[in-house]
């Protein structure tokens, strides 16, 4: 039941996060004197900037900015995990041709050489182990951008029961 809450509220943030961006986007599109458009790479700095001088940012803004940044930073962090576990799956399906290929010279030829087959499967398992090790520093990326958003979560404010959300 505990992870089911902690789910809830995650959902709640969430939905609190892109309502906030689309209220932002709005705000940005309607407003007389439209400020310029924020630098790249930095629209969550620019949005809580635009709603601080516009009055609609609360009390916690500091503590929301630091969950926003840190949800993006897991968002990112989760975008290369999958990304790269997406490429580590196409290389192993290649690595097991390779082998397979490499295996049956070995089965059905008796003069093969054996230092061809040590030189190639030798090549083949570095490519992996080197694949894997990538996979693996981008996991534990993605493991540490998790911890940090869910210890910044602990640190706001949560909505009081029966809250209105605007």
């Amino acid at each position: 039941k505990k992870k089911k809450k902690k789910k809830s509220t995650k959902q709640w943030y969430q939905r609190r996060v892109r309502d906030t961006l689309r209220y932002a986007d709005r705000v940005k599109e309607l407003g007389p004197g439209a400020k310029p458009a924020p630098p790249l790479g930095d629209d969550l700095a620019y949005l809580h900037q635009s709603l601080r001088s516009q009055g609609e940012e609360e009390e916690q803004g500091a503590e929301m900015y630091n969950f926003h940044q840190a949800v993006d930073l897991l968002q990112q962090a989760e975008e290369y995990l999958v990304e790269e576990h997406q490429q580590c799956i196409q290389e192993n399906k290649e690595y097991l041709k390779q082998e397979e290929a490499i295996m049956q010279k070995v089965e059905q030829d008796v003069d093969y050489d054996i230092e061809d087959y040590a030189r190639a499967l030798d090549v083949i398992l570095k490519r992996k182990i080197s694949r894997l090790v990538t996979m693996q520093e981008k996991l534990s990326n993605f493991r540490s951008q998790l911890n940090k958003e869910e210890e910044v979560s602990k640190t706001l404010r949560r909505p009081k029961a029966g809250g209105a959300r605007k």
